[in-house]
C-alpha cells in the first residue's frame, strides 16, 4: 500500500519562560527553526513579541490605515481587489519596540542562516482590509539572486490571524529551487500558472493560524500570496528583512534621528537613514531595490 503524503504544516515554536527571560533561544528550538528554514523556507515563533507593544501599535496603525485606504494615491499591492495596502509603521519613539525591529530570538535564528551580524535593511507593513480578491502566488524578488539564503523576512501580525482574516498563503519548500524565471512576464500575475500547478501536486499551499505576538521568519525566495480578509477589521502585518553582512546593497529604511544610538539592535547591523521631524512616514516610499550590486 502506498502511503498518502502528509499535508504540509508550518513549524511553530513556543519559547519557554527561561528563553523569554534570558532573551536567548535554546539549542532545541534553534535546531528546529534551522531545520524548518532549510526544508520549508519558513518557521514561526508563537510568543516572541510583547502583547502590550502589539496592542499599542495596532490601535494607532488601524486608524492610520483607514486614512491611507481612503486615499486613492496609496499603493495597493496587486491592485484594489485585494484590499491590501502598503503602510509604513509608526516611527514615533514611543511606538518603536526592540522586540519588533530587533527581535533577539529571530536574530539568533537568522544569523545561523546568514552568518554573524545580519544587516536589517527594511522595516514596513502591509494591511489587509475586507475584500474578496487574492494575490497570485509570487516571490518578492525578480532579479538574479544568490542560490543560497540571502534574505529573511521577519513578519509580525498585530492580531490573531487565520484564513478568515487573511493569513498569508505560503508554499512550503518552494524556495529550494526558486528562480526569477518562474515569474510571469507580467509581474502583476505572479508565478506562471503551469509552474504553480506542478508545484501544487508536490506540496499544496497552506494558510496558517497564528496568535498575535507570533513572529514568522520566511526565506525571501519562498512562494507566497496575500489572501482576502473576510472580516470587518483591518489586519496589519509588520516586516523587517535581514540580509547577510556580505550582501551588497545600499537599501536603507527611515527612522527619526532622535532615536539614533538609543535602540538596542543586539547583533543586528541597522542600515538606517536617520531623518528629521519633518519626515512624513505615512507617505511611505516604494522604490525599494534589494538586488545584489556588482
Amino acid at each position: 500500500m502506498i502511503a498518502t503524503p502528509q499535508a504540509p504544516e508550518l513549524v511553530q515554536l513556543t519559547l519557554s519562560d527561561q528563553e523569554l527571560s534570558s532573551k536567548q533561544i535554546g539549542s532545541h528550538n534553534l535546531q528546529k527553526a534551522i531545520e524548518a528554514l532549510h526544508r520549508d523556507g519558513i518557521v514561526a515563533i508563537t510568543n516572541a513579541v510583547n502583547h502590550a507593544h502589539i496592542d499599542k501599535l495596532n490601535a494607532r496603525m488601524v486608524k492610520e490605515a483607514q486614512v491611507l485606504y481612503d486615499n486613492p494615491k496609496t499603493h495597493r499591492n496587486f491592485g484594489s481587489r485585494t484590499g491590501n495596502i502598503q503602510q509604513e509603521p509608526v516611527n514615533d519613539p514611543e511606538y518603536l519596540f526592540e522586540d519588533i525591529v530587533a527581535n533577539p530570538w529571530a536574530t539568533s535564528i537568522t544569523e545561523c542562516m546568514l552568518g554573524p551580524n545580519p544587516h536589517v535593511r527594511f522595516y514596513s507593513a502591509n494591511t489587509a482590509f475586507k475584500a474578496d480578491g487574492r494575490q497570485p502566488p509570487h516571490i518578492d524578488v525578480d532579479f538574479e539572486f544568490p542560490k543560497i539564503p540571502f534574505g529573511l523576512c521577519i513578519n509580525t501580525y498585530l492580531v490573531d490571524v487565520s484564513p478568515k482574516n487573511g493569513s498569508t498563503e505560503v508554499w512550503l519548500g518552494s524556495h529550494i529551487d526558486a528562480d526569477p524565471s518562474v515569474n510571469d512576464k507580467d509581474g502583476e500575475k505572479g508565478i506562471r500558472v503551469e509552474i504553480i500547478e506542478e508545484r501544487r501536486k508536490i506540496s499544496p499551499p497552506i494558510q496558517p493560524t497564528l496568535p498575535k505576538g507570533a513572529v514568522i521568519i520566511r526565506d525571501f525566495r519562498l512562494w507566497h500570496a496575500g489572501m482576502p480578509n473576510r472580516t470587518d477589521d483591518p489586519r496589519v502585518m509588520l516586516v523587517t528583512i535581514h540580509f547577510p553582512a556580505w550582501y551588497r546593497s545600499n537599501q536603507k529604511f527611515f527612522l527619526p534621528k532622535k532615536l539614533e544610538g538609543k535602540i538596542n539592535w543586539g547583533r543586528l547591523v541597522p542600515c538606517v537613514e536617520w531623518v528629521g521631524e519633518d519626515y512624513d512616514y505615512l507617505t511611505g516610499r516604494h522604490d525599494h531595490d534589494f538586488s545584489l550590486l556588482p
